[in-house]
C-alpha cells in the first residue's frame, strides 16, 4: 500500500486525534458507540506506517476503548454500554486485519506490476514473477501453457492441460463476456491484453484476479503471448471495506444534519398538515349549508390532496437522507434536487434572517448521481454559509445559490455567503478531514462533500472575496458532468 512521507506532526495529529476520541468516549454525555471512531484512526495509520506502526496504533486504540470503560462502568454494570465496547473492539480488530491485509496485496501486486514493466523480455519477466502465477499461448492456434501457481489461481489440478475453455467455465458468469472478447482480441494478435475480472471456482469461492499480457514474435514471425495473473482478493475486500466504512460515516454526518434541522423539518411537516385541517374545516362548511356548495367542497378537497402530497413528499425525503444504504445513480434534474434541498433548511434561513438569492439557469441538461448524497451536499453547504453569517448586521446576510454550464461543458454550482470570509490560513485545508474552522465543529461536512463530488464525477474548491471587492464572504464551486445517454 503506498503511503505518504511519515513526519513528526502526522504522527502527533494521529495521537492527539485518539486522545479526542478518548476524551470524548469518556467525559462526554453522548450515549453511543464513540469507540467505533478509532477506526478512522486504524485507516489513518494505514497511510503513514507499516504493518508494525498500524499494530502499534491498533493496540493503542484497543486499550483506550477499554480504559474508557473502565473510568465510566466501574461502578455501574451496563448491557447497552458493554455492547457499545464489543462494538467498538470489533470494529477496531476487523478494520485492523483488513488494512494488514490491504497492505500486503497491495505491497505484493505493485512489486509485481513493476517487475512487469521493467521487463522488456517477456519470457524472462514471467520466471521472475512465477510466483504470482504466469500463462503463454499462441495466436491464432491458441496453445497455452500456465504455471503452477497459475493452475492453483484458476482452481484445477497442476496437472490439467490448461484451454481457454477451461478459463471460461471458472470464470463468474457475469465476466464471460468481458474474457471473450479479450481471448478474442488475443487470437488476432491486436496488442497488449489487460483485465480485471472474477472467477467463480466449483465450490463457491469468488475470487478477484488481474491479468496483463504482451504479444511477441519470433523469428518466424509468429505471436506468442506471454502474460502474469494474479490474484488481487485481497486487494479488493479491503477497498469494499474501505468503501463501507465511508457509507457509514457519510451516514452518520447526514442523521447528524437532520438533527440541526429538526426544527424546519417540523416547520416543513406542519405547515401542510395545518392546510389540510384549515381546508377540512371549510369542506365541512360547504357541506353542511342547507345548499350545499359542492364545487366549494371540491376545491378544498382537492386542497386536502395537495397539501397531504406535500407532507408525504418531506416525509419520503426525509426518510432518504436518513437511510443507510449504497449509493443509488439515476438520471437527475440538478434544478428538482436544489430545490428539495432549500425547502429543508428554509426554516432556517428565516430564524437566521438570511436572504436567499437563487440563479438557477432554465433547462439545463441532468446529470447521472445519486439524489441523497447531492442533496446532503447541498444542505451542507446551505448550512455551512448560514452559520457563517451569523455575526451579520440585519439586512446584510445574503445567501447566493446559482447553477450554471461552464466553458468545459459541466454543470457548475456555487453558494456564496456575505459572512466575514475564509482565512487564506485556512483555505489550503479546508477539505482536509477533521479539520473546522468552527469552534464546536467535526470538519468532516466538507471533506465528505468532496468525496460525494469526486465520486460523481465532478470536483468542489472555495474561493474568498478578493480585497476589492464590495461584498465580504466567501464562495464554494462544485462541478458535475451532464449525463449523456447510451
Amino acid at each position: 500500500m503506498l503511503r505518504v512521507p511519515r513526519t513528526p506532526w502526522m504522527s502527533a495529529l494521529l495521537i492527539c486525534l485518539m486522545l479526542l476520541i478518548f476524551a470524548i468516549d469518556t467525559f462526554s454525555p453522548l450515549d453511543m458507540a464513540i469507540a467505533v471512531m478509532y477506526v478512522v484512526v486504524v485507516l489513518l495509520s494505514a497511510s503513514i506506517w507499516g504493518r508494525r506502526g498500524v499494530l502499534q496504533v491498533t493496540a493503542s486504540c484497543l486499550g483506550l476503548t477499554l480504559l474508557s470503560y473502565v473510568l465510566t462502568h466501574s461502578e455501574v454494570f451496563s448491557t447497552a454500554a458493554s455492547g457499545r465496547l464489543l462494538v467498538g473492539l470489533l470494529a477496531i480488530s476487523v478494520t485492523s486485519v483488513l488494512v494488514l491485509r490491504g497492505q500486503a496485496a497491495t505491497n505484493a501486486l505493485l512489486a509485481r506490476e513493476d517487475a512487469l514493466r521493467r521487463s522488456e523480455a517477456f519470457l524472462a519477466g514471467t520466471q521472475r514473477i512465477s510466483k504470482t502465477g504466469s500463462f503463454s499461448f499462441k495466436s491464432p492456434g491458441g496453445e497455452m501453457y500456465w504455471s503452477d501457481e497459475a493452475a492453483r489461481i484458476y482452481g484445477y489440478p497442476l496437472d490439467v492441460t490448461p484451454t481457454m475453455e477451461r478459463i471460461l467455465a471458472h470464470t463468474a458468469p457475469e465476466d464471460r463476456h468481458v474474457v471473450q472478447a479479450a481471448i478474442d482480441q488475443s487470437l488476432r494478435c491486436e496488442g497488449p491484453v489487460e483485465l480485471r475480472h472474477r472467477l467463480l471456482l466449483p465450490d463457491g469461492e469468488l475470487k478477484y484476479v488481474h491479468v496483463l499480457s504482451h504479444p511477441r514474435h519470433n523469428k518466424d514471425g509468429e505471436c506468442e503471448y506471454l502474460g502474469a495473473l494474479t490474484d488481487v482478493t485481497a486487494a479488493v475486500l479491503a477497498e469494499q471495506a474501505l468503501h463501507r466504512s465511508q457509507v457509514q460515516l457519510a451516514h452518520a454526518t447526514r442523521v447528524t444534519m437532520l438533527g440541526e434541522l429538526a426544527a424546519s423539518i417540523a416547520h416543513e411537516v406542519n405547515q401542510p398538515l395545518a392546510a389540510i385541517s384549515t381546508n377540512g374545516e371549510a369542506c365541512l362548511r360547504w357541506l353542511n349549508r342547507p345548499q350545499p356548495e359542492l364545487d366549494e367542497a371540491k376545491a378544498t378537497v382537492t386542497s386536502i390532496l395537495e397539501a397531504s402530497a406535500r407532507a408525504t413528499g418531506v416525509i419520503k425525503r426525509i426518510r432518504a437522507l436518513a437511510r443507510r444504504s449504497d449509493p443509488q445513480y439515476a438520471e437527475l434534474d440538478l434544478k428538482t434536487v436544489v430545490e428539495e434541498s432549500v425547502d429543508l433548511v428554509r426554516r432556517e434561513l428565516n430564524n437566521h434572517h438570511v436572504a436567499l438569492m437563487l440563479g438557477l439557469t432554465p433547462d439545463l441538461p441532468p446529470v447521472f448521481g445519486d439524489r441523497v448524497q447531492l442533496q446532503q451536499v447541498f444542505i451542507n453547504l446551505l448550512m455551512n454559509a448560514i452559520q457563517a453569517m451569523a455575526s451579520c448586521q440585519p439586512g446584510q446576510a445574503v445567501l447566493t445559490l446559482q447553477t450554471q454550464r461552464n466553458a468545459d461543458g459541466a454543470l457548475q454550482v456555487s453558494v456564496s455567503d456575505s459572512g466575514p470570509g475564509i482565512p487564506p490560513a485556512d483555505m489550503p485545508r479546508l477539505f482536509e478531514a477533521f479539520y473546522s474552522t468552527k469552534e464546536d465543529g467535526m470538519g468532516m461536512g466538507l471533506p465528505i462533500c468532496r468525496s460525494i463530488i469526486e465520486n460523481h464525477g465532478g470536483r468542489i474548491w472555495a474561493k474568498a472575496a478578493t480585497p476589492d471587492s464590495p461584498v465580504a464572504g466567501a464562495t464554494i464551486y462544485f462541478t458535475l458532468p451532464v449525463h449523456e445517454p447510451d
